[in-house]
């Protein structure tokens, strides 16, 4: 739901929380759901007798439990679901934003170009993220049609790249809180996934269908 560089800019802040996680993977696992073709590269799931969707965290936690907690690249995944809840529930609960007007999905992906600049000298961003040899073969990626290295050369554009025009929603200063919104939760599920308690409850995030 966040543009990459959003995604970039909170799991850089779990970093200075946790230096011993290896950046390349985790930054790299912190955008990858994004990279998913058509399919469910989100785990979105079916809750509350039908009638709302969230991802599925305990499910991989379960599957993914070793790599969770030894494997940064996983545990940047991880995270980037967490994000996106905290995101929806920031824009369609706090904010009341409404993506039914025509235009208006457009009109937020805009807001989100104007205010990549601002986001990487703010928080300190880099382009220099590569893919290590043999990704693209980790379970993580076994049941969808990722392009990894398409995602990754998007990302890179972000780069000495300014957009200039008008804000029509997502301002600068609700990126600033969302991300420290964000930054809060993951560093708090972080925790959670080293100690094995205290996990984030997705059902509260939970969205009403079809949104």
């Amino acid at each position: 739901m966040a543009s990459s560089i959003m995604h970039v800019a909170i799991s850089t802040g779990v970093l200075r929380e946790f230096p011993d996680i290896e950046r390349n993977r985790f930054l790299l696992g912190s955008m990858f759901p994004d990279a998913a073709g058509p399919g469910n590269g989100h785990r979105k799931i079916n809750v509350c007798d039908g009638t709302k969707k969230t991802y599925d965290l305990p499910g991989f936690r379960r599957q993914f439990a070793e790599q969770l907690k030894q494997d940064p690249l996983y545990l940047g995944y991880y995270l980037h679901l967490v994000q996106d809840l905290v995101f929806r529930v920031y824009v369609y609960r706090t904010h009341h934003w409404d993506p039914m007007p025509e235009g208006n999905r457009e009109r937020l992906h805009n807001d989100y170009a104007i205010t990549n600049s601002y986001i990487i000298e703010r928080y300190g961003l880099t382009p220099d993220l590569e893919l290590p040899e043999g990704i693209a073969s980790e379970p993580l990626f076994a049941d969808e049609n990722f392009d990894l290295g398409g995602f990754l050369e998007s990302y890179h554009t972000y780069f000495g790249k300014k957009v200039d025009g008008d804000i029509f929603f997502f301002t600068k200063e609700m990126a600033d809180e969302c991300i420290a919104m964000c930054l809060s939760r993951c560093i708090a599920e972080v925790q959670a996934i080293r100690t094995g308690t205290g996990f984030i409850d997705e059902i509260e995030y939970a969205w009403d269908r079809p949104q």
